[in-house]
């Protein structure tokens, strides 16, 4: 059987069907500038050996759909795992959120299936995915966005991020 070649933006105008076999990775795409951060010395080390991937693990951001061109719209299709952290964060674009699957902690807020938010750019969040982990579909009106990361000490958000699916982890064991 032939390789599965991955989706190509979609020229604006077309009609275009998508799948989920042929979406690259949001790291694939090029969509994402690379993180910035908002406060100077945020992210100098020491940083546990492999903790970026760590953090990852059992999670992905694939791209099923995306336009050509800035102004043509996105779709990002994530999956978080139990307990991931995320960084408190914006972006340069606004961002409709709908959750299909597990839940999302917002503060005190806890958003589950069918439930989403709407962020207008450069809004900073953060939420952790539940004791299940969460799938979220992410829309935007822009294909070409940027990251910018409001935490003061990174290795403190590993440290948090760490501890945060380890307690998912134990919560789970701890049901079964």
């Amino acid at each position: 059987m032939a390789e599965t070649q991955k989706s190509k933006p979609v020229a604006p105008g077309k009609m275009a069907i998508f799948t989920a076999a042929t979406a690259p990775t949001l790291a694939e795409t090029g969509m994402m500038d690379a993180s910035t951060f908002t406060e100077g010395g945020a992210n100098d080390g020491p940083f546990p050996a492999n903790i970026v991937e760590r953090s990852m693990e059992g999670s992905s951001l694939r791209v099923p759909f995306q336009q050509e061109g800035v102004g043509g719209f996105s779709l990002v299709d994530i999956n978080f795992a139990p307990g991931f952290l995320l960084p408190r964060h914006s972006h340069s674009s606004d961002c409709l959120y709908y959750i299909v699957e597990g839940q999302v902690v917002m503060g005190k807020r806890e958003l589950g299936p069918g439930d989403g938010f709407f962020l207008p750019a450069d809004q900073p969040y953060a939420y952790h995915a539940g004791p299940e982990g969460v799938r979220v579909l992410e829309f935007r009106h822009q294909t070409s966005f940027d990251m910018k990361i409001y935490e003061k000490d990174m290795v403190r958000y590993y440290e948090r991020a760490d501890a945060s699916r380890a307690d998912a982890v134990s919560g789970r064991a701890r049901e079964e």
